[in-house]
């Protein structure tokens, strides 16, 4: 009996080691690197050449809503990085604050485009992965942009 107690603990040790290696927690479900990297993997730049807007309110218009809903529970109702959630583990997300002058995203929309869709693994979810459309990933972007930091959207956001 000694013996069969031995072996499923090697077989469960052996199966943990497997799935750490392979980049899965312990039920088998990728972490968060690997998804961001698959993420990261997955966006495409080119997805946004086909998206077009009647007018910049419209766009901005759009973008304020896809923030209501995906952004403002952790970013803050006005993006200063206030939202105060707290993840499972009892952490409390610390988002950038997008009216800081100094804000290293500013400026550029396909780098925020691209973080929308691919998230990071300190909590924020992985939006492309999550089957948001690109008309809404660019719709926050410019909404993120213009309307939070203050910034113009840059020469992309014109095409459109």
């Amino acid at each position: 009996m000694r013996r069969i107690g031995l072996i499923v603990l090697s077989v469960a040790a052996l199966a943990a080691c497997d799935r750490a290696r392979a980049g899965s927690n312990a039920r088998g479900e990728p972490s968060a690197a690997d998804t961001e990297a698959v993420a990261q993997a997955r966006f495409d730049p080119a997805a946004f050449d086909t998206v077009g807007w009647a007018s910049d309110s419209l766009r901005l218009a759009r973008g304020g809503d896809v923030f209501k809903w995906g952004c403002a529970e952790c970013h803050g109702p006005q993006g200063h990085g206030d939202g105060g959630k707290v993840t499972p583990r009892g952490d409390t997300l610390r988002p950038p604050d997008f009216h800081d002058a100094a804000w290293h995203l500013a400026g550029d929309t396909d780098a925020v485009r691209r973080k929308v869709f691919a998230g990071n693994v300190r909590g924020m979810p992985h939006w492309g992965l999550r089957r948001m459309e690109a008309r809404d990933i660019d719709a926050v972007a410019a909404y993120v942009l213009t309307v939070l930091h203050g910034a113009q959207s840059g020469p992309t956001a014109a095409a459109h």
